[in-house]
């Protein structure tokens, strides 16, 4: 079951929804837990003043975590949401080699019976 994906704000043509879409779920795929929603919001920070003002937001909420939160300004949206995209998997990817490390030892006192009865 794939998990709901909300866009907000005016992206334009700049950035196809189908491209949000498939790029989060390419990058939820490859976590152990499946993710419960996916937010993706685009914001004008300056309005009318122009430069690098539109701003991305990330959040995915992941069972028993708190919400994933990146964001990114960027001159566009399409940049704006790639870039805040590098920035969630990196995030996400750390997030899981975490798990994995504390996964990967044991308590001393399992490691100390177990050498007793050996």
């Amino acid at each position: 079951m794939d998990p709901t994906i909300h866009i907000e704000g005016s992206i334009g043509r700049s950035v196809p929804r189908a491209h949000i879409v498939t790029r989060l779920k390419e990058a939820l795929r490859r976590l152990a837990v499946r993710p419960a929603w996916a937010h993706v919001r685009f914001s004008d920070t300056n309005g009318p003043k122009g430069g690098n003002d539109i701003r991305c937001a990330l959040d995915v909420a992941l069972p028993h975590q708190p919400p994933a939160h990146v964001e990114h300004d960027g001159a566009t949206p399409r940049v704006a949401f790639d870039a805040s995209y590098g920035r969630l998997v990196r995030q996400l990817e750390r997030s899981r080699e975490r798990r994995q490390d504390a996964r990967r030892h044991p308590k001393k006192y399992y490691a100390a019976s177990r050498l007793l009865w050996s």
